[in-house]
């Protein structure tokens, strides 16, 4: 179960089977393209997550440093949003992401078009 921040453990990570970023590499990257942000980046780029948990995570990150001083460092990774369309629709430049916000590469980008995000690999399960 998430801690009050909403950060989980390991366990629960590998139990939901969705990829993690390590901070340095993704484990998995079942998405062709993604665009994959926390909660406050999410709200930053006006595109908040839904409230009550009525969004899921597609993703996670670990946080070496979670924890540090409170006593907690079990729940050290936590949930990513997809934003995806986001950038698709063009609200969102992709200069202003992170390198581990991103999976695979953007098909805006290749000049290839088409859905393959995270959003549609859910979709898909």
């Amino acid at each position: 179960m998430p801690n009050s921040k909403g950060w989980h453990t390991k366990q629960e990570v590998l139990e939901t089977g969705l990829p993690y970023h390590t901070g340095q590499r993704w484990t998995a990257e079942p998405y062709t393209f993604a665009v994959l942000l926390t909660k406050s980046r999410c709200k930053e780029f006006g595109a908040p997550i839904l409230r009550n948990g009525q969004e899921k995570p597609a993703a996670f990150r670990y946080a070496a440093s979670a924890g540090t001083g409170t006593g907690d460092t079990a729940h050290r990774y936590y949930p990513l949003y997809d934003r995806t369309d986001v950038f698709n629709a063009g609200e969102l430049d992709l200069k202003k992401l992170f390198k581990h916000e991103l999976m695979g590469s953007s098909k805006k980008e290749d000049g290839l078009g088409g859905r393959g995000d995270a959003t549609a690999s859910r979709d898909r399960r």
